[in-house]
């Protein structure tokens, strides 16, 4: 998307307890530091429910694009680089789903450097605010790393978008990628952004400092109330200790105004969640960062103020994976009703069609980097950059009342579009056994070298059912069905220490510590939890026969995790012919 200064790092990360305010141990944990704004507690009931909500979809388009809805209601798609010296755009007159063709918006001097422009917004005179950065022309040059620059440039148009300014300088060293541009009720522009600082191992700096690596970058916010002739720079350097020797630190911070006026910063951190500081003067000085308990991979995320004060998130609800601490296969979305304090859906919203494939050697299957807008028929659309062979970009849509759904159900009849098997062996839809026209799951491990996992996502839910149909074929030879609250690869070996509940099938077809499957049979497997007792019920064909204590704090699973646990190949496999889960007791 845009230039990146940033290398993940390769450490996998654990899972620590995240809080959930409807317990007494996290409520005496929050009163001792309070850290809310990402439990998901129960919310009330929302006439929303009833309505018709589209879900996900995916275009293609032809290069990234910042949007920015106009008053007339069309979107601008505005090109991250210039096109022969100039700024360009498309506009669309149906919310996205068709573009016009491409229109210069005004000319970019090229000799001061690569411009790369990453995010806007339609100010309240009805005019746009566009922040770039330029390189000076530093790369082309192969400067060395702590010599080259990102210096931050702000644009305005001018006669309700005929005319523009030339670019201002707002900043100069080397900046990080832009994701949040915003303008406040009293009128300040508000950028916070990642800079680049000379910390090392070597020189972590003096006091606390010294204890710990605060990483090689800080972050901090540029502002202004003259609609960008002038630019102030917070005094405060945000940074956050790391949890290895020479990865960025607190990087990517984004920003929305709450309720209460108070401004709201989440940053990007190696420690497998976000970060959090709050301004209470507009974004001139912030807190000391702190962590919340918003698990995400090493990745940025989106905050999206709907026009009904509600919230939309988008990040890499992921953990333990190489790349990026968690990696970017798939895209989460959550929607909160009450600034920030509890969410729900949990969805996935978009997937990486190339991660089938082994990542390039330059990065990974992402999709992360969102800019959102909200589209005049109510849809949330933000470009996206796919690592595939391509190098494609896609426009993602989807309605902001379908994170509202309670329920999702699984037969196959797509085969397995709806699940994540990438990097196992054994995994496939094939045809039902007994029922013509019908398919199933089979998963069965063929190699002592490959592992065999699945993946599926359902809304979040701190009480809910899930219902598998499910057959262990003779020579069987064991596997886990994992409920958890965030995604991990498929072939996580590791997954059974962070999932929120574990039903282990042993070989033969024991369930561990209780009950048996016959095999050769199908059967009927319920897994009732509730979160708030850290409890769920493990019921075969109508009976109870076990139940199983919640291994962590969270506010409920959102992900089934099917794995194959035999050491070497197994002969038997199982077959699962349907998925149903409920969550709606969790939102009464």
């Amino acid at each position: 998307m845009f230039k990146n200064p940033y290398s993940a790092s390769t450490a996998t990360q654990g899972v620590s307890d995240s809080r959930r305010t409807f317990l007494k141990r996290a409520l005496a944990a929050t009163a001792a530091a309070p850290i809310l704004r990402s439990t998901i507690v129960p919310a009330r009931a929302n006439a929303r429910l009833g309505k018709a909500a589209s879900p996900p979809e995916l275009s293609v388009i032809p290069d990234y694009m910042v949007y920015a809805r106009l008053p007339d209601g069309r979107l601008l798609g505005m090109i991250h680089a210039p096109v022969e010296g100039y700024a360009v755009g498309r506009y669309s007159q149906d919310n996205g789903k068709t573009f016009g063709e491409f229109v210069r918006l005004f000319p970019l001097d090229t000799r001061l450097g690569s411009w790369s422009m990453h995010n806007a917004f339609l100010d309240h005179e009805g005019e746009l605010q566009l922040i770039y950065t330029n390189d000076e022309n530093t790369f082309a040059e192969h400067k060395p790393f702590y010599e080259t620059r990102l210096n931050i440039w702000h644009v305005r148009s001018r006669n309700q978008r005929r005319d523009w300014s030339a670019p201002r300088l707002v900043w100069k060293g080397y900046a990080g990628s832009l994701l949040s541009f915003v303008q406040l009720k009293n009128g300040r522009a508000l950028l916070p952004f990642t800079y680049l600082t000379r910390r090392t191992w070597a020189q972590r700096g003096t006091g606390f400092d010294a204890f710990t690596f605060m990483g090689r970058f800080s972050s901090t916010s540029a502002y202004s109330d003259d609609q960008g002739k002038s630019w102030q720079v917070s005094p405060i350097e945000l940074k956050e200790p790391t949890p290895q020797i020479g990865v960025d630190g607190g990087i990517e911070p984004i920003v929305l105004e709450l309720k209460d006026g108070r401004v709201w910063m989440l940053i990007r951190t190696q420690w497998g969640r976000f970060y959090e500081s709050f301004s209470s003067d507009h974004g001139a000085t912030w807190s000391q960062p702190v962590p919340t308990s918003l698990l995400s991979s090493d990745s940025p995320c989106s905050l999206t103020r709907l026009p009904d004060g509600r919230i939309v998130m988008m990040w890499n609800n992921t953990q333990r994976y190489c790349y990026a601490n968690g990696g970017r296969v798939v895209l989460h979305a959550a929607i909160s009703e009450d600034d920030g304090k509890s969410w729900r859906g949990y969805r996935e919203v978009a997937a990486n069609p190339f991660a089938k494939n082994p990542p390039p050697p330059n990065g990974d299957h992402g999709v992360t980097y969102t800019v959102p807008v909200i589209t005049h028929d109510g849809h949330i659309a933000t470009s996206l950059t796919l690592g595939g062979p391509d190098g494609g970009y896609r426009l993602l849509r989807f309605s902001p009342e379908w994170l509202y759904e309670t329920a999702r159900q699984e037969d196959f009849s797509q085969g397995l579009a709806n699940w994540q098997y990438f990097g196992t062996h054994g995994v496939a839809a094939q045809a039902h056994p007994e029922k013509a026209g019908q398919q199933v799951l089979s998963l069965q491990k063929p190699d002592a070298s490959w592992p065999a996992g699945a993946v599926w996502n359902f809304p979040v839910g701190y009480r809910g059912e899930l219902r598998l149909r499910i057959l262990l074929r003779r020579g069987f030879s064991g596997a886990v069905l994992g409920l958890t609250d965030h995604f991990s690869v498929p072939f996580d070996a590791e997954d059974v220490f962070y999932n929120l509940f574990n039903v282990r099938l042993l070989p033969g077809g024991g369930i561990q510590d209780g009950g048996r499957l016959e095999l050769d049979r199908w059967h009927d497997l319920l897994l009732r939890w509730d979160t708030t007792l850290g409890k769920c019920s493990v019921c075969v064909n109508g009976r109870e026969i076990r139940r199983v204590q919640q291994a962590r704090e969270s506010g409920g699973p959102s992900y089934l995790r099917l794995r194959s646990t035999a050491v070497g190949e197994d002969p038997g496999g199982l077959l699962v012919e349907s998925v149903a889960v409920d969550v709606s007791k969790s939102w009464r």
